[in-house]
């Protein structure tokens, strides 16, 4: 790809230098970068193939210019990782809060049907969700994690559920003595398990159908039905 076909602005390596950006531009640059990471992610770049200066390059920037933005490599692709996860968290509390006030059992299936749609939809932006953390320094607090965003959802759909007095979870006895965090957490996990496994074996459509009755007999056995 040449250095001007994407955005028209010249590499630096030409010779010329750059007009620096107007006001609001540095922000649109910020987010060009943040697109040609995940571009050149999705393509097949793991995180630990993929350079600041080949990510300037797919921008039509110098790579110095990143450093306005990233102080480095790490800070970028925790950038790219919050897009990832904050994309998925608004889509799935948008599919909670279409469902009737009164009808939280509802929300939550949507909020699990939403986070299943966006796994099979859009896998590359999903397993780079699971690739880019493991590359990533320690964070100081979990909290300090994107994917913070996307257990805060599921943690609204849940305790929203489990609040309602029409909700009984007692169907299943082993269920029945386990937190909301409890369920929060074997739900996420649980999910994410049964797709590792689909991906890692068989994408037939049989094996998407049982795909759809692992998630229902997952939601059975946290909160009695499906």
């Amino acid at each position: 790809m040449s250095s001007t076909g994407h955005t028209g602005r010249p590499d630096a390596s030409d010779g010329r230098v750059r007009v620096p950006n107007r006001w609001g531009e540095g922000q649109r640059l910020r987010q060009e970068v943040l697109d040609a990471a995940r571009r050149l992610l999705r393509e097949g770049g793991g995180p630990e193939e993929i350079s600041l200066r080949g990510i300037a390059r797919e921008v039509g920037v110098t790579a110095p210019s990143l450093y306005k933005h990233f102080k480095d490599k790490s800070e970028l692709l925790l950038a790219v990782l919050d897009d990832i996860c904050r994309e998925l968290a608004e889509d799935m509390r948008e599919a909670a809060r279409s469902a009737p006030c009164s009808d939280p059992w509802t929300a939550l299936r949507a909020t699990v049907d939403t986070y299943c749609r966006f796994a099979t939809d859009q896998r590359q932006s999903y397993q780079l969700m699971f690739h880019i953390g493991p590359t990533l320094a320690e964070p100081q607090s979990s909290a300090a994690h994107p994917g913070h965003r996307v257990m805060a959802v599921w943690r609204e759909a849940v305790q929203a559920y489990l609040a309602d007095p029409a909700t009984d979870c007692g169907q299943n006895q082993g269920a029945s003595s386990l937190t909301a965090e409890d369920r929060t957490r074997l739900l996420w996990t649980g999910l994410h398990g049964q797709f590792g496994i689909w991906w890692s074996t068989t994408r037939s459509e049989s094996g998407q159908q049982l795909l759809v009755q692992l998630q229902d007999a997952l939601l059975v056995s946290l909160f009695g039905r499906s």
